[in-house]
């Protein structure tokens, strides 16, 4: 609706259009990884930095059209600077996309996302970040019944013994009802052709490109992941790197605590495996590694 309203008065004075696709945190400006927003892929970083998300429900191999926000601030004002210069009598519009100039899939960063999460933990996170990447809407649902919901309700109930506010309930089922509008855009693949805003950043001078810079097609989705890590550290949950140090002992504690409770769940299984269906416990001790396999795809 907007863009028609643009379209109205385009013979009245120059008019531009940039089209962003999903933005995320700063590439270079003002410096690598800043944001200020909690949506989209820095939302789940931060919550997959606190041990809140652990589950992320993409298709890996799925290009996915992210754009970093200073790229589309530069796109923004050269788009207006051209339509000034030449006193364009229509409309002209951009799209800042990059899925056809440098296409990410979250198979690139799968190996590299927990190692940044670890390497820049939180000394607020509640349990150890780890996050795996679960391909379907139903799987998702089952898997954050275990990994989300059940911790919520026993986290929740510790906030409001504590005088503090539960949040987390809330929080992973207005992610779960978001995941029905949502489906067609998480599992589908779009792409968005951006010829025109290249052809843009070509018509600006030298000097122009290298201050309002449009072009990243060769930059790294893994550093720009792992710069996203440390903004979303630093701008979205409050923290700065001098206490990286602390945050680094306390994410050691908590490894310890993950995997410990993991064992003492599968223990727990096997002895009532073992008791259900009368069977000796070394037996009932088969059933771990179909435990471990399971668990690692929920």
């Amino acid at each position: 609706m907007a863009e028609h309203e643009i379209q109205k008065v385009e013979s009245e004075f120059p008019c531009a259009i940039v089209r962003p696709s999903m933005i995320i945190g700063a590439l270079k400006e003002p410096i690598p990884g800043w944001t200020i927003s909690k949506n989209g892929a820095q939302g789940f970083i931060m919550g997959a930095a606190k041990g809140v998300i652990r589950r992320l429900p993409v298709r890996k191999e799925l290009v996915y059209d992210y754009i970093p926000i200073d790229i589309v601030v530069n796109n923004i004002l050269a788009a207006g600077f051209h339509a000034g210069i030449t006193k364009t009598k229509t409309v002209e519009i951009y799209h800042c996309t990059s899925s056809t100039r440098n296409p990410f899939c979250w198979a690139m960063i799968e190996d590299d996302v927990n190692d940044y999460l670890n390497e820049y933990p939180l000394m607020s996170a509640i349990w150890y970040p780890h996050l795996t990447f679960v391909p379907y809407i139903w799987l998702f649902k089952i898997s954050a019944l275990f990994v989300h919901f059940l911790p919520a309700i026993f986290l929740d109930q510790l906030l409001r013994m504590t005088g503090g506010r539960p949040i987390l309930w809330r929080l992973h089922t207005n992610v779960n009802a978001s995941l029905v509008r949502l489906k067609p855009f998480i599992f589908n693949e779009w792409k968005f052709h951006a010829d025109k805003s290249d052809e843009l950043f070509q018509w600006l001078s030298k000097q122009d490109q290298e201050d309002y810079n449009m072009n990243f097609a060769n930059d790294s989705w893994p550093e720009i992941f792992k710069s996203m890590v440390i903004g979303a550290r630093i701008y979205l949950n409050q923290e700065p790197l001098k206490n990286l140090e602390a945050a680094r002992k306390k994410n050691k504690v908590l490894k310890a605590i993950h995997y410990g409770s993991q064992a003492l769940g599968y223990i727990i299984i096997c002895i009532g495996f073992s008791y259900i269906f009368n069977m000796p416990l070394p037996i009932a001790a088969g059933i771990i590694p179909l435990l471990f396999i399971g668990q690692s795809y929920i």
